[in-house]
């Protein structure tokens, strides 16, 4: 499988804070292949207009959001916008504030992959995090964060 996909966005860190919220990424993946309102994204979530609406402007001021076309429907300026991406490259990770009483799933493993399975075992995890970012789910939110890197060899021969 090889991929087609556009690189990652590089985004700040004050950008990567404006992607602290379940909201805020399922606002993006429904702007993602069509421009929409605000009161439309919150119809498509079913969320108050008010909140979705507050979302999408600090999404916007924080160049996330590109402003694609604006009409004015008796007498009421609607103003449709578009994700620039919904896969981005933060300056740094952070970690996240689990929940005591609730440790995170974790796990851990080694592989063998050559340059070409590195890249579909990356594209292939990209998008199966953008379909649960995309998903009508409803819920408590949940932080994920994946590290893949090269390791240095270990001293226990190979085959």
């Amino acid at each position: 499988m090889s991929s087609n996909k556009k690189a990652p966005m590089p985004i700040s860190a004050e950008q990567s804070k404006l992607l602290e919220s379940a909201l805020r990424i399922k606002i993006l993946n429904v702007l993602a292949n069509e421009a929409h309102t605000s009161k439309q994204v919150a119809n498509l979530l079913g969320k108050t207009p008010g909140n979705v609406h507050y979302h999408i402007q600090k999404l916007y001021d924080g160049g996330l959001l590109d402003l694609v076309n604006t009409q004015t429907v008796g007498g009421v300026v609607e103003k449709y916008y578009r994700s620039k991406t919904t896969f981005f490259k933060p300056e740094q990770f952070t970690e996240f504030n689990y929940l005591e009483d609730e440790p995170p799933y974790r796990a851990a493993t080694r592989l063998l992959l050559s340059p070409a399975q590195y890249q579909d075992f990356i594209d292939e995890l990209d998008a199966l995090i953008r379909k649960w970012e995309a998903k009508d789910t409803d819920g408590a939110e949940y932080g994920v964060l994946f590290t893949l890197g090269r390791v240095q060899d270990s001293d226990s021969g190979s085959d």
